[in-house]
């Protein structure tokens, strides 16, 4: 590995001359930013901010250069590629371009929300510009500058750090390991496609939990709290261990063979399967744009009017109040199921799932914790059942043994809590029969006949 670590003021960098301390020659080359990052997406926040630092700084230390963090650099022929630190960068060279101070800086930004959100802060900055001529001195703002030769080199200290602004989530670098894979004649093209899908982190949820929770190769998910370990597992799960190959989508097939030997084949769903093998590259981009419309198109913003009583109860379910954690796990047995069997009696499926998933709600005593969620799937191992089964009865048949069981507390005593107004708002949309005062005795069998019977 060849790195070189120095320290540089903001206008070295952006004259595109990074100069060691003690030194007369330096690295020189032309700033870019790679198609892999993300977009700039600073805000006024992040620019007040910034320059309420710089003024404390200067308040209380004005003989002393203000550190802004470091640069990870991927020096290659005659450029210095931004690997982490852009949207710093970016906002100097805003700064710079407004103060005249002679930087010489062209970065390229083919982004829409990159281009609208620069347009923005110049706009931003120079209603300022008393504040930036009294505050900013670029020869007294200073980086550590990581430059590495080797693009895998920079790539594995963009992975593991990133040290102001937003901060980088799973997403955002499993994107920059993708594009990285794809030749450089397509990667404006695959940057805009990612670009389009708009937030990952719902669907990424869903995908990890489908991945995941199984009974062949179960594996413990880290708690939405601990955000690092769950940064660490995006990128292991849909970068690190994805491998080398094609753009492959695996699914069920199902051949019908006539008397006299023919075959008649069809498949359910032409998508990609949730616990598929995955390629960098194309491949993994792909599998990702594809759940992406699966989870707008079947939850987020149902527009289905072929299904309209699977969006009415899509609709309703949305709006459960005290259910955040089974609602995840939901998310994840409907991608999970409609990767399997498309839209195939998937109103029927939909119910079906709740009945199951949402039991959490009422067999607890108390709230629904998120430690409770993985170990009922590793005791109903509803993601295996939908996964292992080759019809939609099969499924039906595995969904419909469960059993669901209420627990009477708070239902009695306390007329405010959340189990009840979670059992009066589902007694209120299935249209069961039931007094409030008989919820403990009658919830589990109304409910269950109206999904096993009459969602047939």
């Amino acid at each position: 590995m060849t790195v070189e670590v120095l320290t540089c003021t903001a206008a070295e960098i952006l004259r595109g001359n990074l100069i060691p301390a003690g030194e007369q020659a330096g690295i020189k080359g032309q700033l870019t930013i790679p198609e892999y990052q993300r977009p700039y997406c600073w805000q006024e926040q992040q620019l007040s901010q910034l320059l309420t630092d710089i003024n404390a700084h200067n308040q209380q230390t004005p003989d002393l250069s203000y550190y802004l963090g470091s640069l990870i650099l991927h020096h290659a022929d005659d450029k210095l590629n931004i690997i982490d630190g852009q949207q710093r960068v970016t906002t100097l060279a805003m700064i710079a371009c407004l103060l005249e101070s002679g930087a010489d800086i062209e970065l390229s930004f083919a982004a829409p929300e990159s281009q609208q959100q620069i347009k923005h802060n110049l706009a931003w900055l120079r209603k300022r510009m008393d504040t930036l001529s009294s505050l900013v001195n670029l020869e007294q703002l200073v980086f550590t500058i990581v430059v590495t030769q080797s693009e895998d080199d920079a790539y594995l200290f963009f992975e593991t750090q990133n040290t102001g602004g937003v901060r980088l989530g799973g997403p955002d670098i499993i994107k920059a390991h993708h594009l990285r894979a794809i030749s450089t004649t397509h990667q404006e093209r695959f940057a805009r496609t990612w670009e389009g899908l708009g937030k990952l982190n719902k669907t990424v949820d869903a995908l990890l939990k489908g991945r995941y929770w199984q009974a062949l190769n179960r594996r413990t998910l880290p708690s939405h709290q601990q955000t690092q370990r769950i940064r660490d597992t995006i990128v292991n799960e849909l970068a690190q261990e994805t491998g080398t190959g094609p753009d492959v989508a695996y699914g069920r097939m199902r051949r019908q063979l006539g008397l006299s030997g023919e075959v008649f084949m069809q498949t359910a769903q032409q998508g990609y399967d949730v616990r598929q093998p995955l390629n960098e590259g194309i491949n993994t981009i792909h599998y990702l744009a594809y759940f992406q419309s699966l989870y707008n198109r079947y939850w987020q913003v149902p527009d289905l009017p072929h299904l309209q009583e699977y969006q009415s109860f899509i609709e309703w379910l949305q709006n459960l109040k005290g259910c955040g954690y089974l609602q995840n796990l939901y998310e994840a047995c409907l991608l999970l199921y409609i990767s399997v069997f498309g839209e195939e009696k998937l109103e029927q499926a939909a119910k079906k799932l709740f009945r199951v998933v949402y039991s959490r709600r009422v067999s607890n005593q108390k709230a629904v914790r998120e430690k409770s969620v993985p170990a009922f799937i590793k005791e109903y191992p509803v993601l295996d059942w939908i996964a292992q089964s080759y019809t939609p009865q099969q499924c039906f048949e595995l969904l419909d043994n469960f059993e669901l069981v209420v627990d009477s507390s708070n239902l009695a005593k306390d007329e405010n809590s959340t189990k009840k107004r979670f059992i009066k708002a589902v007694v209120e949309h299935f249209q069961l029969d039931i007094q409030p005062e008989n919820y403990a005795d009658e919830f589990s069998i109304a409910l269950t006949l109206a999904v096993t019977e009459g969602a047939q």
